[in-house]
């Protein structure tokens, strides 16, 4: 025996076995994807870091700025079930969870940049309208000129504005389309950070629900509304764009919170 120090080595894991052949190592990656991690555990972890985060030191920032920012900030509620539409970001960003969601992702038919900055204009202006309880056009459903078309579907008659927040999102696709071609003159405008997810283990997806150029969240406390909501929208893009795939949800479930 040697008289020199000794170290106090624990137990030492066995060897690991080889791999069997086409298969990757252990803790290797995945061929084609990501290290083993899945589409739903990506974006698990990406919300409960977020959580984290919040209840952390920006918790604090957060708090002081909704203490302070008042019925301007976008997600703040002015009156009981109804939240502020303009502010420093759309509503539906740091808005308290509502029950349900309707999500909607479209395609543009057009190739004009005057027609998208025309729906995008519209858009606007119904958003904020629904999201204070008022119908998606001045006239509503049943008022309006005898010859003329409601301006608005009626599902969201005679019921209150249920928090609804309506959130627009662009698509990759709407400043490069798969060809490569920039429809809209907005290529140089590529947030370098909108790149699509690469493949992950267990993916199944159908390419029929994946993409789109423009997408709306419409998130309520009463899925009647947050229907309706998009309903409107969809029908005001007649010619301009339409409907690529859509999803009924949840936004708020026992597992998330305790309201």
């Amino acid at each position: 025996m040697s008289g020199g120090p000794t170290a106090n080595v624990g137990p030492v894991d066995p060897a690991p076995a080889e791999p069997t052949p086409g298969e990757p190592a252990p803790g290797g990656p995945t061929p084609g994807g990501t290290r083993g991690l899945s589409r739903r555990a990506l974006l698990g972890w990406g919300g409960a870091l977020a959580g984290l985060a919040a209840a952390g030191a920006g918790g604090a920032a957060v708090g002081a700025h909704r203490a302070t920012a008042g019925a301007a900030t976008g997600g703040a509620t002015t009156t009981a079930g109804v939240h502020a539409f303009t502010g420093e970001h759309q509503a539906g960003i740091t808005t308290a969870a509502q029950d349900r969601l309707y999500f909607a992702a479209f395609d543009l038919t057009t190739t004009s940049r005057d027609d998208l900055v025309t729906l995008l204009r519209t858009w606007t202006v119904m958003a904020a309208r629904m999201t204070q309880g008022l119908s998606a056009g001045p006239f509503g459903a049943v008022s309006g000129p005898y010859d003329a078309p409601p301006d608005d579907t009626g599902e969201a008659m005679d019921l209150p504005a249920a928090a609804l927040t309506v959130t627009f999102g662009l698509g990759r696709s709407l400043f490069v389309d798969d060809s490569g071609a920039d429809r809209f003159g907005l290529a140089g405008n590529l947030p370098a950070a909108l790149a699509d997810l690469p493949h992950f283990p267990k993916d199944d997806l159908d390419p029929d629900r994946c993409g789109g150029d423009l997408v709306i969240q419409a998130c309520a406390d009463d899925p009647q509304v947050a229907v309706h909501a998009v309903r409107n929208l969809a029908r005001a893009a007649f010619g301009t764009a339409v409907i690529r795939w859509a999803q009924l949800g949840f936004g708020r479930t026992s597992s998330t919170t305790t309201a």
